[in-house]
């Protein structure tokens, strides 16, 4: 409106002059005012409709994918109007028989202009059935990208090299178009992977739905799938189907996934197997290597003090190795288990959730530390969630390793029991904050004997 007034201002001031001095200016210079008060007044009448029946209106429905190329269409057609106006009125130029009449002119114009109009038309059709929009994920002509803009002569996409490319709006009708983002911005990404046939395809089949459930990128619902898909020469093929809601993260989806695959395999003993055309000769570890080496970085482990040699050798030889790659959970809170976890290599944190639903780190645990030895002795739910912060081995010990030790020792229920309440205590003192010291020692005395009660009925042996 600024610009309206602009125009319309010098016009009036120059009609109001022509009027008052009408008889007292020369005649020539009556006439150049009314000239100059013809084009003030057609420019000011100019951007005065193009703002009613374009700007205003038009505002609105901004949403829809044409609105800026009909704008545009629309403002071309007012100025060409403005323009030959005043060329009549200014200049006493008439255009209109040269551009009925003109056949000749008409198709002059039109072969120059072909591939232009083509692009104009074509841009016309794509914002009309909503090929592209600004923000689509798409592939134009074999390249992937996000759609910047879509105007009256050109597509613009940004790549994932973050380039951009000017795509002649003719090639979106020449060639072929995907579009990631509309209708639906669902888009299935699948990761193909073999393992060996000496694995359960069951099994291999929890494994990748496990992994996918740890990747916040990958949707609930629709859920991910595992399909079998080809006994190979050396291996079975098996593809992991998910879903993710946008296709700018595909990339990282897929490499996070693989990452998961990668360690989940490995911490669930599920080879991934070289082409059997191909021969690997190597010398493989004695069976009794892994026991050994474990029971050596038992004995160090404060929590196993209580233990004499013999029992750690028993539960050295029911304890495995287990690799996480970081960030990645290996239990939550509320699970139930029967697993402790004796830290090798890396660093994991322990994350309690409050009541509001907040996780907090309580504490991250470096190698020598433990955890998850409430539920290995009772039995109890998970009270806090574990993740690994960064890659790390574990020991994991399960219950089984510690029934013979308990029916031959019942004296170190009670000595393990101590270690484990003052533990459950420290977690229950981040989580009340506060605490005397009186209380404090009555808590945990409470909470040793019911620790003891709860082993003891674990593994059903009396007082």
């Amino acid at each position: 409106m600024a610009l309206v007034l602009l125009f319309f201002i010098p016009a009036a001031a120059l009609k109001i002059i022509v009027v008052a001095g009408q008889g007292v200016l020369p005649h020539q210079g009556e006439k150049i005012a009314d000239k100059a008060v013809i084009f003030f007044a057609t420019l000011g009448i100019l951007f005065f409709t193009r703002w009613l029946i374009v700007d205003a209106p038009l505002s609105f429905l901004k949403r829809f994918t044409i609105i800026p190329l009909l704008k545009t269409l629309i403002s071309l057609i007012l100025y060409f109007i403005a323009a030959i106006y005043l060329l009549h009125r200014m200049a006493g130029i008439d255009l209109t028989p040269l551009l009925t009449t003109s056949a000749v002119l008409t198709g002059i114009i039109a072969l120059s202009l072909q591939e232009t109009l083509k692009n104009l038309f074509t841009g016309i059709w794509i914002n009309t059935e909503r090929v592209v929009a600004k923000g689509d994920w798409v592939n134009i002509a074999g390249k992937d990208g996000r759609v910047m803009d879509v105007t009256w002569r050109t597509t613009r996409l940004l790549t994932f090299t973050n380039d951009y490319v000017y795509f002649p709006n003719k090639v979106l009708s020449e060639g072929h178009v995907d579009n990631y983002t509309y209708p639906s911005p669902l888009h299935v990404v699948e990761i193909d992977v073999g393992a060996a046939y000496k694995h359960p395809p069951n099994r291999v089949k929890d494994v990748l739905l496990q992994a996918a459930s740890e990747n916040h990128h990958v949707l609930k619902e629709p859920c991910p799938e595992v399909y079998l898909t080809t006994f190979g020469d050396f291996s079975i093929q098996y593809r992991l189907r998910t879903w993710i809601n946008d296709y700018g993260s595909i990339l990282k989806v897929k490499s996070d996934l693989h990452y998961s695959i990668w360690y989940a395999f490995r911490r669930n003993n599920i080879e991934i197997p070289f082409p059997i055309r191909t021969i690997y000769r190597h010398k493989t570890e004695a069976k009794s290597a892994a026991p050994a080496e474990m029971e050596v970085y038992l004995r160090k482990v404060d929590f196993l003090k209580p233990l004499k040699d013999t029992d750690i050798e028993k539960i050295s030889n029911t304890a495995r190795l287990e690799i996480y790659g970081e960030n990645e959970i290996i239990f939550r809170q509320g699970d139930k288990g029967d697993t402790c976890y004796f830290i090798k290599q890396g660093n994991i944190d322990i994350i309690l959730k409050d009541d509001r639903g907040n996780d907090n780190v309580v504490a991250t645990l470096a190698p020598g530390d433990f955890f998850g030895e409430m539920s290995l002795l009772t039995g109890e739910e998970r009270k806090t969630t574990a993740a690994a912060k960064t890659d790390t081995e574990l020991i994991a010990i399960g219950s089984i390793g510690f029934s013979d030790v308990f029916e031959n020792n019942p004296d170190v229920m009670e000595k393990l029991s101590g270690i484990v309440a003052m533990r459950s205590f420290k977690l229950e003192e981040a989580r009340k904050k506060a605490m005397t010291e009186t209380e404090m020692i009555e808590e945990q005395k409470n909470e040793s004997q019911a620790v003891l009660d709860k082993i003891r009925a674990f593994f059903k042996i009396g007082r």
